[in-house]
């Protein structure tokens, strides 16, 4: 199943994965688009399944059935023959990573997500063999619950680096192992203090472990020199293929800094950036703020273009409540954990949160929380309730993300406070990490794990995100299915909460119509209607006629947004 998820490497070689923007030039963008009509497909729509669909520009000018298109004046379109092929709206990944991914923050010595001990002590070996000497090399992801009986400590990676600092992140991106030369160069001592919403693990006799959580983490970071913009440009154009050939046509940047704005501004103004996309300013970063944060805030108006929106910011509410025990909960972990506090980590002042969301409401700003604890959600919600009760119900809707755990008592509120509850990542099937949740929350709670059912009975509005990296693909056809059964891709007779499994249209408008009212663009985007944008993809089948547990092998021919075709699949 792991292997299933792996491999974007292998995904982007055999797929031919090509944004058709890279290669034209801004005259080409410039040339009218010729009206289109594509008949006798198998069109998903609000209405029920139609079977033709006119597009003139960019928006879709008539959808119907085969015999109402029998009626349609011609007007000199360009007939698309569809052959009984599906056609889906375009989806969305409501938070993603890709700029974190392309600036290699978190490393280029890639670990696969399942590996034991032994291999991932080899790959880093090969990390180190193939670097320069005393040259960084960072990357992940480690898991916790796969390494039983091997210290996850400094010493261990000295084992096989004891001259080049070693950096490696956790599969959820909130934790950091280093070894002795990464914890020198950085200075970290049994002196250094645990930085505020951070934790450095510690050895019965007070010596660092090697181990940084959360803001802690930044302290190793920190000190792995950036790469130029060019190369982060070169790498995020192909995370934008990539995520082209899964049929995503917008997505929400999850945090993001000064200079990826830069670059998003870049590769829009090169008409390479198609998807509809909403960056959020990173306010602190695991808690730990962001010097650039208010003046970035302040320019972000001059980094916007037509499909680039930096009016967001990202808040940490929390950690994750893995073994590490940050994320916030409102009772208890099960487990002790003797470098966490009981409830673990609320990493802001609620009602300085509260106040800072009422400026930023009130400015247009649309805020997304990370919050993976039940007490984060609710302090989330605490905060945007201020800004309601502040500035009426008229401001932006409000993201609170990852929502792991919700308290049933707060899950009326994102309905009546406008406020989206996002599920990411699409882990909710049997998965390594899980079983570290599992045993760090204990029954019952495990057993509302992600509510994605108590979402969409409580009217929220519910939309869905990958938080890639923390899964190895972003493919959200892999969520969409395992949101139906709760079981790995493909069946398994293990299920993760399975309590709070969904329908698939409930799953496919997660992805779709609800991710664009969040973006503001229900009116214009997330279905096929007519007057909506022509976003819309060409499948290899029917999601709705086959086997819930194939979905996940569903196949997107064509990609299309605005009305251009900016992926095709190679045939053969």
């Amino acid at each position: 199943m792991t292997s299933m998820r792996r491999g974007l490497g292998r995904f982007l070689s055999a797929a031919g994965i090509v944004l058709a923007a890279c290669a034209l030039p801004p005259a080409a963008e410039a040339a009218p688009k010729p009206a289109l009509r594509f008949i006798n497909g198998h069109i998903y729509t609000p209405q029920g399944w139609r079977s033709a669909m006119d597009v003139r520009g960019t928006r879709i000018e008539r959808i119907g059935t085969r015999a109402e298109a029998g009626k349609w004046p011609r007007g000199g379109a360009k007939v698309i023959d569809l052959k009984g092929r599906t056609v889906f709206p375009g989806l969305y990944d409501m938070h993603i990573h890709p700029v974190l991914q392309a600036k290699g923050d978190e490393g280029r010595c890639r670990i696969p997500q399942d590996a034991g001990p032994q291999r991932l002590l080899e790959l880093v070996a090969a990390c180190v063999k193939a670097a320069k000497p005393g040259e960084w090399v960072s990357g992940g992801q480690w898991q916790s619950s796969l390494l039983a009986g091997t210290p996850i400590t400094a010493a261990t990676l000295d084992a096989v680096s004891p001259d080049n600092p070693v950096m490696l992140f956790d599969v959820s991106g909130h934790s950091v192992w280093a070894n002795s030369r990464a914890l020198a160069t950085a200075g970290i001592d049994r002196s250094t203090a645990n930085p505020e919403g951070g934790i450095i693990e510690r050895d019965s006799a007070g010596n660092p472990t090697g181990v940084l959580r959360e803001t802690a983490s930044r302290l190793i970071s920190m000190k792995v020199p950036p790469q130029p913009l060019a190369e982060t440009e070169r790498q995020l154009t192909a995370h934008l293929a990539m995520l082209a050939g899964f049929g995503v046509v917008g997505y929400v940047e999850a945090m993001a800094y000064r200079d990826d704005l830069t670059v998003y501004a870049a590769l829009a103004d090169k008409g390479v950036l198609k998807q509809r996309v909403q960056a959020c300013i990173a306010y602190s970063e695991s808690g730990r703020p962001n010097p650039e944060f208010e003046r970035t805030l302040a320019d972000r108006k001059q980094f916007a273009r037509p499909t680039f929106n930096p009016d967001c910011v990202k808040v940490f509410a929390d950690g994750v409540p893995t073994e590490s025990h940050t994320g916030a909960m409102l009772a208890d972990y099960q487990a002790g954990q003797p470098n966490a506090p009981a409830r673990g980590l609320l990493l802001f002042d609620p009602p300085a949160m509260a106040a800072n969301v009422t400026r930023w409401d009130k400015l247009g700003v649309t805020v997304l929380f990370h919050a993976a604890g039940d007490r984060a959600v609710r302090a989330a919600l605490d905060a945007i309730e201020a800004a309601r009760k502040a500035n009426g119900m008229g401001g932006p809707i409000h993201q609170v993300g990852h929502s792991t755990f919700v308290d049933p008592a707060d899950m009326p509120r994102f309905k009546a406070l406008n406020a989206a509850v996002e599920y990411s990542p699409y882990l909710w099937d049997p998965q390594p990490i899980n079983d570290d949740i599992t045993s760090a929350v204990g029954s019952p709670r495990i057993d509302r794990v992600w509510p994605i059912r108590e979402g969409f009975e409580a009217g929220a509005l519910v939309i869905a995100g990958s938080d890639w990296a923390v899964v190895p693909v972003p493919n959200p056809w892999i969520g969409i299915e395992t949101a139906v059964t709760r079981r790995n891709p493909g069946g398994s007779a293990r299920s993760y909460g399975l309590k709070e499994a969904i329908t698939l249209p409930q799953a496919v408008t997660m992805f779709s119509i609800d991710a664009a009212k969040r973006m503001g663009m229900g009116r214009k985007a997330g279905s096929l209607e007519v007057g909506k944008v022509a976003d819309f993809l060409v499948l290899d089948r029917d999601p709705f006629a086959i086997p819930v547990t194939q979905i996940h092998d569903t196949r997107v021919l064509e990609t299309w947004i605005g009305g251009e075709q900016v992926f095709a699949r190679p045939k053969g």
